[in-house]
């Protein structure tokens, strides 16, 4: 495993928590915030984003831009999921958080994502502001974390994105995240054929997608929750999910 960045720090009261599938996220306590459902933080994390992406199913490279790194559940699974697919070939992650927690606090992962999360965490503790990468052994993964606001993020030109995780915390938390312009800046890196899945049902968050220019859709959301989101760029790349007009 090699990481390319530039002290040390982290968030103070942030702790693992245990879900009820079993699996761990982390809570923050100053602000009484999950970074994942407390109702299952892999099932919900495979459900909504690898599911919900259509990703999973996708052949060749995989391109996913994540909104909220968090405590880096969804980067582990599409880790886990690229090396059990006998199609893909390559997984390029990119993934946005202003505020990333560290190293230490992702010490609850195993496997080869959890070690591509520490060491992106790690290079961003010394690289304030700086995209960060790491590289897989074989070369085939790389994951870049941008330790910036969203709106200071430029991705590689020419790069467009198969999945969009829009995965930041609530709008009561994080208002600018769930706003058209945050919503139009994600369309922008998209490819014509690109999903993207959130975890959110609110009609808010829709209209914003729709302002946007998303397409959107509802989608069956994971364990209690009745519904999530999935948008495209056009209709058709929504397949046989119903498509929602405000109502």
């Amino acid at each position: 495993m090699t990481s390319k960045g530039c002290d040390e720090g982290g968030l103070q009261g942030v702790v693992p928590f245990e879900t009820s599938d079993g699996s761990l996220t982390l809570y923050d306590q100053e602000r009484d915030v999950h970074y994942r459902s407390r109702h299952g933080a892999v099932s919900e994390s495979r459900h909504v984003f690898l599911e919900g992406s259509g990703l999973v199913s996708r052949p060749g490279e995989w391109r996913v831009l994540e909104l909220g790194f968090g405590a880096a559940v969804n980067l582990t699974q599409c880790v886990q999921a690229f090396r059990q697919s006998p199609r893909a070939t390559r997984l390029i992650y990119h993934t946005v958080d202003w505020r990333p927690v560290s190293a230490e606090h992702l010490a609850f992962h195993e496997g080869e994502g959890g070690e591509l999360a520490r060491a992106v965490a790690d290079a961003a503790q010394a690289c304030a502001g700086e995209a960060v990468r790491a590289l897989s052994e074989d070369g085939a993964i790389e994951v870049v974390l941008h330790a910036a606001p969203w709106q200071q993020v430029r991705l590689p030109e020419g790069f467009c994105v198969d999945a969009v995780f829009h995965d930041p915390f609530a709008k009561e938390v994080n208002p600018e995240a769930w706003s058209p312009a945050c919503f139009a800046w994600s369309l922008r890196a998209s490819s014509p054929d690109a999903r993207l899945a959130t975890y959110s049902a609110a009609t808010a968050v829709r209209q914003a997608m729709v302002e946007a220019g998303w397409v959107v859709a509802r989608a069956r959301g994971p364990g209690r929750k009745r519904e999530m989101t999935v948008a495209a760029p056009a209709a058709p790349g929504l397949g046989e999910l119903k498509i929602w007009g405000g109502a």
